[in-house]
């Protein structure tokens, strides 16, 4: 009897990782349409505006994808719980579950640094808008010379901001893996190798975004101008 009441829970789980999976592609499209194509027009109002505060032009925009990585991140993170749970119930699934589980848990990551940094997501999409030659000679000049405008203030500021997060949270997965492959060497030391190979590829992610913490206008040049 708890054979088979365990079978159904394990089913049952299994059954909400699928029903995730699929919304997580699925469920953005409730938000109604994103915009996007709006989005350079919109750009060039606020960065001739003269103003840090979005346009009436620029808001609806950066709150949709605000909503939309919001949403995302709410679904893998219930996902991430429902894998995790799964592998800690079916020890024989363990390293696909847990490969998934990774996955997840480098999606939420992008989600979070999305809903932290909704407007910085949005920049590379400027890069094939021809008027953007012109605005990357604007923001070449103010950071080489300055002043910089309010506008270049709040997007560098979520730049870093988007760094920022992902080498913390990319950090904080490196300590788990690290850990999980600590656990895993006494038993399986090919599983201990493999995790522990991920967790440097993960350290050097970490420091590639400090780099970028520390140095930011170049790479956030070569973003804009879609690098």
């Amino acid at each position: 009897m708890i054979t088979i009441a365990a079978r159904r829970s394990d089913a049952g789980l299994l059954a909400m990782a699928g029903f995730l999976a699929i919304a997580y592609f699925l469920a953005p499209a409730l938000l109604g349409p994103s915009r996007v194509e709006d989005f350079p027009d919109a750009f060039i109002l606020y960065w001739t505006s003269g103003e840090p505060d979005f346009p009436p032009e620029l808001q609806p925009i950066v709150d949709h994808q605000f909503r939309y990585h919001l949403l995302r991140l709410t679904i893998t993170l219930l996902l991430l719980g429902v894998l995790l749970a799964l592998a800690a119930r079916l020890p024989r699934r363990r390293l696909p579950l847990g490969a998934l589980a990774l996955v997840a848990a480098v999606l939420l990551i992008a989600n979070v640094q999305g809903a932290a940094s909704p407007f910085g997501t949005l920049l590379p999409n400027l890069a094939s808008d021809p008027r953007m030659p012109a605005v990357l000679d604007e923001i070449r000049e103010q950071l080489t010379n300055g002043p910089a405008s309010p506008a270049l203030d709040v997007m560098l500021g979520e730049y870093t901001r988007w760094h920022v997060l992902k080498a913390l949270l990319i950090g904080l997965l490196s300590i788990v893996l690290i850990g999980l492959s600590v656990t895993a060497w006494p038993r399986r030391r090919w599983a201990s190798l493999l995790t522990a190979a991920v967790a440097v590829a993960a350290l050097v992610v970490v420091a590639a975004n400090v780099s970028t913490v520390a140095s930011p206008d170049a790479p956030f040049l070569m973003l804009i101008d879609g690098g």
